[in-house]
């Protein structure tokens, strides 16, 4: 049978392990086989380390009270115990951040363990605040403008009516002289004009009829 490879899935598994080894010193951020191992191991070293870094802040914080608790005059476990019998049931973690940020709260838990007065442990006088500017003038209020009257616009003049321009009479025709014939008309000189056309087209007698003797045919 033919040799089955595992093809694309191959070099996106290669691709992923390289990926999560980058920055490792030498074959191991370039080589496959290698960086499979270093990949592997990194993996087991982290999970120690989850479990060493809550040890290593469990150290820091009983550190922390101890110190707090020297100062009082008291020892880390005598105050452990005490606290355990008060009911007073706060965790290592806070009573660090309190013995730091809260000194005076410190003291007072300290008292109610150990069922003793609480000393307090002097404190460094806090830094003088700054003087406070005075505060600047409140800016006036601004009235509002008054809006102006818009100008009224002036109605449109009306146009006075034309005057009618009087009608110019016109021009009598002289009169003819007496016994002066008229003119004739159009109509006239068109019919004398058809009649003399008419006159001119009549064939005339004699020349179109046949001569006597000449037309007849002759007797076989």
């Amino acid at each position: 049978m033919p040799r089955a490879r595992k093809g694309a899935a191959r070099t996106q598994k290669h691709k992923k392990i390289l990926k999560s080894t980058r920055g490792q010193i030498g074959a191991a951020s370039r080589r496959y086989r290698v960086a499979r191992e270093a990949w592997l191991r990194a993996g087991r070293y982290a999970t120690i380390g989850r479990k060493l870094r809550k040890r290593d802040f469990r150290q820091l914080w009983i550190t922390r009270v101890s110190a707090a608790c020297r100062q009082r005059g008291l020892t880390y476990s005598r105050f452990m115990n005490s606290l355990a019998g008060a009911g007073i049931a706060l965790n290592r973690k806070m009573l660090s951040e309190v013995a730091i940020a809260d000194p005076g709260a410190f003291d007072e838990i300290v008292a109610v363990a150990s069922g003793a007065k609480p000393t307090s442990v002097p404190q460094p006088a806090p830094a003088e605040a700054p003087e406070a500017e005075a505060p600047l003038p409140a800016p006036a209020e601004k009235k509002p403008a008054e809006k102006k009257a818009a100008p009224k616009k002036a109605a449109p003049k009306k146009a006075a009516p034309k005057k009618a321009a009087p009608k110019r009479a016109a021009p009598k025709k002289a009169a003819g002289k007496q016994g002066e014939p008229k003119p004739a008309g159009k109509k006239a000189a068109t019919r004398k004009n058809t009649a003399a056309k008419a006159a001119k087209d009549k064939p005339k007698a004699g020349k179109d009829k046949p001569k006597a003797g000449k037309g007849k045919p002759k007797a076989d």
